[in-house]
């Protein structure tokens, strides 16, 4: 089975006409696929016009706000495990 090159992210270049490669699993839009449907952008999915600017903007200013929140939950965590392991505390 081929897979499909994602193409780039709709999004960013709505927003700001940059191109940028579909980030696909490291996106927060992103929907992974199971036994009977491939992974997909869930703007897709869900068919959202993406061709408003404002929209666009929007939806990408509200995924590079998850992703910091989920990149500093990471970070917490890690932050928290060498602590665990190693007996100190920061």
């Amino acid at each position: 089975m081929s897979q499909i090159e994602p193409g780039n992210c709709k999004l960013r270049l709505a927003a700001q006409g940059q191109a940028e490669p579909c980030p696909r699993e490291l996106c927060v839009f992103w929907e992974p696929g199971g036994a009977v449907v491939p992974g997909a952008c869930v703007i897709d999915r869900l068919a959202i016009d993406v061709r408003r600017a404002d929209l666009a903007a929007y939806l990408l200013e509200a995924r590079d706000r998850i992703e910091r929140a989920r990149d500093l939950t990471e970070a917490d965590a890690a932050r928290s495990e060498f602590s665990r392991r190693a007996g100190v505390h920061f």
